[in-house]
């Protein structure tokens, strides 16, 4: 069972570990996003307004204008031509023709400023179409004045024909539509003072034909009396609609001289003139009225127009000020939101890293340099070399915080520990102590009874009970080395590896299963015998444990370039994991602290100390019968070349090959 809990699994929920600058990138992204969306949709808006408000300007200046001067040239023109048709002496050819040139003026003038792309553009769809059609219809005009000056036509006809050509440039106005609702109100009264005055030059233009011809028909009578009532009513309706300077400045108009005398000449007229009739009021009278009259309420709307188109100016530019503070400013937040975001993400994910790296940093390094100090006996302090951070990310900071406490908690438990198995140690060591001076004063027992006996039996028991006890002190000494000490046996001069390799023999239980093949006269030095015979018998003994109990244990050797090779091989059956024996050849190379709990493993621990402490190299590797070949490296500087004259090194006897030394030069325990 595992110790840790798991992590709860989600059917059809596959949850992926991202890192922290991903999740700090989609925190931050989302708001970000959310604010770009709203600075592009104020933008937008405020860009329409914008694009509406040039669109207007653009009307006015291409469109409204001209057709403004075109309307003025026909009415002038209409004036003119019904007078013509009246039989009025005093309309001369020249002044005719003039008029008839400006009008031909202002119809190109409308024409060339209509049909440029920034007039298309700032127009309506409704208002394109009624400018076409008036362009088409201006086309007839060439045709009614030849009428005219063919008297083709009567004064009602001209007149129906001229009202209908300023009627459908005025409808063009209709196709404006300001953004602001006071600029449309100024606007829509400005278009009802233009039709209260188109009615007047209407009136003005047919009394102006029945003056010429000297009197009403009974229709132009009628349609005159409808036309005074009509820009009566026109006038009073747009005047309340003005602003109070433009109303008060009528209301003076209307109470002048002028505009009296031109009321009451109305007034006459409808009253008192009679179809068919000479007219009560002469042509010179009406002419000087009505002209000041015109030329008052002409600038009265000048005026007007003037107020709306500094609104309009105020409009634009405060459209256009907005839109700078909604593109510009919004912009600026944007930018600076950004900014800020990336600063503080920037700044969360630095030191989320650091804080990773501290906590990576005493896992694989600190640690393992405290595990060492520990080991050499030297002091440490929990909190040296831990790494000093000004974290202001408050929950970093606190985890920081949290790590410190867990660092000093881990280092102290470290120590903790080390000292445990320091004094564990010290118990196993002090023990195995006792155990082989005992097992040493036994074997000086056992060896003195065994040269006293006589009997075969008895020396056979005797001899069995020499083994065990031989066996007994490896044990005890692999509890010494274990410890981190030396075993306690020592030889001052080389002993032959022929005599190591039977000493090691000697030392396990099922020694007879051993074959020793002849070995290079090689000596191995005094000071390393003892743990090499250790050492090879904890090989040659986990050879025979994990082989079958019939087939032999060879033990072979030979010098190398390096130093002298022995190689143990067994026929069993081998480790098939490469793995596994991948991680035995590691620890055997680089021996790891000694784990209590992993004592099925004891031998590989003692070998891989000895092999550390004397340079030798130990690997296994599969052998060619299906077992395991431990190939053991003795390096150059523990070995020395036996003389071919004879003995130079110390030798190694005991019954059953007892590994002993001889003499005083050995020492124990």
């Amino acid at each position: 069972m595992s110790r840790f809990p798991r992590a709860p699994r989600f059917r059809g929920l596959r949850v992926k570990s991202r890192s922290i600058k991903a999740k700090i990138f989609i925190l931050l992204a989302v708001p970000l996003l959310a604010l770009v969306a709203l600075w592009g949709f104020a933008v937008t808006v405020t860009l329409g307004d914008s694009l509406r408000s040039l669109k207007a300007t653009a009307f006015d200046s291409r469109v409204v204008r001209p057709t403004e001067a075109l309307i003025s040239a026909l009415q002038n023109e209409r004036r003119q031509s019904l007078a013509y048709l009246g039989g009025d002496l005093t309309v001369g050819r020249e002044g005719f023709e003039a008029q008839r040139k400006r009008t031909d003026q202002a119809r190109a003038d409308f024409r060339r400023s209509t049909a440029d792309g920034n007039a298309r553009n700032a127009s309506t769809a409704e208002s394109g179409r009624r400018v076409d059609a008036l362009s088409v219809r201006l086309v007839e005009l060439d045709g009614l004045r030849r009428l005219v000056d063919g008297r083709a036509v009567d004064r009602q006809q001209a007149f129906a024909q001229f009202n209908s050509l300023i009627d459908d440039a005025s409808g063009i106005f209709d196709g404006a539509s300001p953004n602001d609702p006071v600029i449309a109100k100024q606007t829509w009264t400005i278009t009802e003072l233009e039709r209260a005055r188109e009615n007047l030059s209407r009136e003005d233009a047919l009394l102006t034909g029945a003056l010429a011809a000297g009197r009403f028909s009974a229709a132009e009578h009628a349609q005159f009396v409808q036309l005074v009532g009509a820009q009566r009513f026109l006038y009073q309706d747009a005047v309340r609609a003005l602003p109070a300077a433009d109303r008060a400045r009528f209301d003076g108009l209307s109470a002048g001289p002028e505009f009296g005398r031109f009321r009451a000449l109305e007034d006459t007229l409808v009253t008192r003139a009679v179809p068919d009739k000479e007219l009560p009021v002469d042509v010179g009278s009406w002419h000087t009225a009505s002209e000041s009259v015109v030329a008052s309420l002409v600038d009265l709307e000048a005026t007007a127009r003037a107020g709306t188109s500094e609104r309009a100016e105020s409009y634009a530019a405060w459209v256009i000020l907005r839109l700078a503070l909604a593109g510009g400013l919004g912009l600026i937040a944007v930018v600076v939101s950004t900014v800020i975001a990336f600063r503080l993400g920037r700044r969360l994910i630095g030191e989320s890293r650091s804080m990773a790296g501290a906590v990576d940093e005493f896992a694989h390094d600190r640690l393992p340099e405290v595990t060492a100090l520990v080991r050499r006996g030297e002091k440490v302090d929990p909190d040296h070399g831990a790494p000093v951070f000004d974290f202001t990310v408050s929950e970093v900071r606190r985890i920081y915080d949290a790590f410190l406490q867990a660092r000093r908690a881990v280092i102290t438990a470290t120590v903790s520990e080390a000292a445990a198995r320091q004094g564990l140690s010290e118990v196993f060591l002090n023990l195995a102590r006792r155990n082989q001076v005992l097992l040493h004063r036994l074997l000086r027992l056992l060896d003195d009874m065994e040269r006293r006996v006589d009997d075969a039996d008895e020396l056979a028991d005797l001899f069995r009970l020499d083994h065990l006890a031989t066996r007994m002190r490896r044990h005890a000494e692999g509890l010494v080395i274990l410890s981190g000490r030396p075993s306690g046996r020592t030889w001052r001069r080389p002993v032959p590896v022929v005599d190591v390799a039977r000493a090691a023999v000697a030392e396990i239980e099922d020694y007879t299963r051993v074959r020793v093949a002849p070995l290079p006269p090689v000596a191995v030095v005094g000071a390393a015998v003892a743990d090499i015979i250790h050492l090879f018998a904890e090989l040659i003994e986990n050879a025979t444990v994990f082989s079958p109990p019939e087939l032999p244990v060879q033990v072979r050797g030979e010098l190398v370039v390096h130093g002298f090779v022995l190689e143990i091989e067994d026929r069993g059956l081998g480790i098939d994991d490469d793995e596994t024996l991948a991680g035995i050849n590691e620890r055997l190379a680089e021996p790891p602290e000694f784990d209590l709990f992993d004592s099925a493993r004891l031998g590989l621990f003692v070998v891989a100390r000895l092999a550390q402490r004397h340079g030798v190299k130990v690997t296994l590797r599969r052998s060619a019968y299906g077992g395991t070949t431990a190939i053991v490296l003795i390096p150059s500087g523990i070995i020395t070349v036996l003389p071919d004259d004879g003995p130079a090194a110390e030798v190694v006897t005991s019954s059953l090959n007892r590994t002993q030394p001889v003499g005083d030069d050995a020492t124990a325990g």
